[in-house]
C-alpha cells in the first residue's frame, strides 16, 4: 500500500507600508499586514525620521512560504525600514519546491528611504527565489542594503545543497537603470570569487548626485578590514559589496551604513 504523504502547511504572508507627509510631518499613512508579517514601529531615537520594523512571526521560512512586503514614501517623506532580526531560510522539505520573499520600494519625489533590512541567513538545502525591485522618482533617494548568509558557520554547517536566486532591479523616472542576479545552486561557488567566503551584503544608493556619496563610500571600503569589498557606479546607481566571513561582514556593513548615513542604524540592529 502506498502511504500518502501529509500535505504541509505553508505561509502567504503580506506587509504593505505607506509613509506620506501630513501636517508637516511624515507619518503612516497606510497600513496593510497578514500572518506571518508583522510591522512594528519604534519610536526613533531624537531627530531621525520615523522607523518600522518588519517582523516575520513564524521565526522562518521554508519551501511553499509566500512573503510579499511593499514600502511606499509619498512626495517628501522620510523613513527608516528595517527587520526585528535576521530572516531564517529552513531546509527544504521538497527538492522541488522553493519558497518565494518579493520586495517592491517606491519613493515619490524628495522622498527619502533607507531599506535596512539585517541578514538573511539560508540553511544548507534551503530554496530561496527573492526579488527586490525599488522605483525611484528625480529628486527621490534610496539607500537600501541586503545581505545573505549562505549556511550556519557558528553551527560547522556550510552551504552544500539547495538553491539561492536572489533578483534586484532599479528603475529610476521609470527607466531601469540597474538590474543584477546572483544564482547558487548546489555548493558556495568558490571558483566564482567567493573563495572561503559565506557572506555577502549589497548596498545600492540611488540620489541625484551620486558622486559625493560615492567619494565617501570608497573611502569607507578602502578601510574595512577582514573582508573584500569594493564600489561602483552604474547608470547613476551606486553599487558596493562586501564579501567574507559573515560575522566580518556584518560588522563591516554597520560601520560602511553608519559612515555613509552619518547615523548609527536603528536599534535592531545592535541588539
Amino acid at each position: 500500500m502506498n502511504a500518502t504523504r501529509p500535505r504541509l502547511q505553508r505561509a502567504s504572508g503580506e506587509s504593505h507600508v505607506v509613509f506620506a507627509v501630513r501636517d508637516g510631518a511624515t507619518r503612516l499613512a497606510d497600513l496593510y499586514q497578514r500572518d506571518p508579517c508583522r510591522v512594528l514601529f519604534p519610536d526613533p531615537e531624537p531627530g531621525n525620521p520615523p522607523e518600522a520594523v518588519l517582523v516575520t512571526t513564524s521565526g522562518g521560512v521554508t519551501d511553499g512560504d509566500r512573503l510579499k512586503t511593499t514600502i511606499e514614501m509619498g512626495p517628501g517623506a522620510r523613513a527608516v525600514v528595517a527587520t526585528q532580526a535576521a530572516e531564517k531560510v529552513y531546509r527544504a522539505a521538497e527538492t522541488s519546491h522553493h519558497c518565494t520573499i518579493d520586495v517592491a520600494l517606491a519613493v515619490d519625489h524628495d522622498a527619502v528611504l533607507d531599506w535596512l533590512p539585517q541578514e538573511t541567513i539560508v540553511f544548507d538545502g534551503a530554496r530561496l527565489k527573492r526579488r527586490t525591485v525599488a522605483n525611484v522618482a528625480p529628486r527621490g533617494s534610496l539607500l537600501a542594503c541586503e545581505m545573505i548568509v549562505l549556511g550556519r558557520a557558528a553551527s560547522g554547517e556550510r552551504f552544500t545543497h539547495g538553491l539561492l536566486l536572489d533578483a534586484w532591479s532599479v528603475r529610476r523616472a521609470g527607466r531601469l537603470v540597474w538590474t543584477d542576479a546572483l544564482r547558487v545552486q548546489g555548493e558556495t561557488p568558490a571558483g566564482a570569487g567567493f573563495g572561503n567566503a559565506n557572506a555577502l551584503a549589497t548596498i545600492i544608493g540611488v540620489w541625484d548626485r551620486p558622486e559625493l556619496p560615492f567619494e565617501k563610500a570608497r573611502a569607507l571600503l578602502e578601510a574595512a578590514d577582514a573582508v573584500r569589498a569594493g564600489v561602483t557606479l552604474v547608470n547613476g546607481v551606486l553599487v558596493a559589496r562586501l564579501l567574507g566571513d559573515a560575522t566580518a561582514v556584518r560588522q563591516a556593513t554597520v560601520r560602511f551604513l553608519g559612515g555613509l548615513r552619518q547615523h548609527r542604524l536603528p536599534r535592531v540592529w545592535h541588539v
